[in-house]
């Protein structure tokens, strides 16, 4: 089925942090959509403080992204709620999720649409996203917490949640689940509004196919190296965009079964182990 042609409005969600060729390479890549008609994309773009000159080139080559100015402490989940509000206000059709560091192809928001086919569905649509140097599915959604397979049935179309790289949420899904949890500070907000999604039996589909690229999350320097010293280690795990404990703590209850206190101690046990 193909998606409706009058009168769409689709809000565009991203928040930034110095990383401004990123940023524009994401924003010019959205440019390019190939969008059915009277469709209207409108960006709601969060500048957490950047510093490296975002914000003016942003305002230079895109002077229509509304840019909302953050407090320089929002991180990934605040910046999203904080893009999100705002959008609601101008009540949208649909909201789209996209990471800054995410490049999509010209039909992936048509195809997202295709897959949701109304604003009044109960499906969340999530773009399957490729390692640009690999060719290999690295973000997505999630079945049996495993992803990376692109579905080949309708037997595998729903999973159980889904990473926030490119992700349609029509106003109906928004009406009934809200934006990403205040819980969260940087990282697990899209996997908690997932599974959230889930738990409301919303469908979560998968594209069958890439729909754009995005480098993996690299380890060096973080609370994952295990190169670093123990002290350091745990220095950037308690950091906003490292594991922070109440944050994990929620997430770790919420979703991970009767086995939630294994799981929740392992990262900082491996730590103070040395593993």
């Amino acid at each position: 089925m193909s998606p409706k042609t009058s009168n769409l409005r689709i809000a565009v969600l991203i928040t930034c942090f110095n990383r401004r060729e990123k940023t524009l390479a994401c924003l010019r890549r959205l440019a390019l959509q190939q969008i059915p008609p009277n469709h209207r994309l409108q960006v709601y773009l969060v500048d957490d403080g950047c510093t490296d000159g975002t914000r003016e080139a942003v305002e230079d080559e895109f002077p229509d992204v509304r840019l909302l100015r953050g407090t320089g402490s929002l991180y990934w989940a605040g910046g999203m709620r904080f893009a999100w509000t705002e959008a609601a206000k101008d009540q949208p059709d649909y909201f789209l999720l996209l990471n800054d560091d995410t490049e999509i192809q010209p039909d992936a928001v048509f195809t997202l649409l295709q897959i949701t086919s109304t604003p009044q569905a109960r499906v969340i649509a999530v773009a399957a996203i490729a390692d640009p140097t690999t060719g290999n599915v690295i973000y997505g959604a999630y079945r049996n917490g495993i992803t990376g397979n692109l579905p080949d049935d309708d037997s595998k179309d729903h999973c159980h949640t889904f990473n926030a790289n490119c992700v349609l949420v029509p106003a109906a899904v928004h009406r009934e689940l809200g934006i990403l949890d205040q819980a969260y500070t940087h990282g697990m907000a899209d996997h908690d509004y997932g599974y959230s999604a889930s738990k409301a039996d919303i469908n979560i589909v998968q594209s069958r196919q890439t729909l754009g690229t995005c480098p993996p999350n690299c380890k060096k320097g973080t609370w994952q190296d295990v190169s670093l010293p123990r002290r350091r280690r745990w220095e950037l795990v308690c950091r906003p965009n490292g594991l922070l404990w109440r944050d994990w703590l929620t997430y770790c209850r919420r979703h991970l079964s009767w086995k939630w206190p294994i799981y929740f101690a392992g990262p900082y046990l491996r730590i103070l182990l040395k593993k």
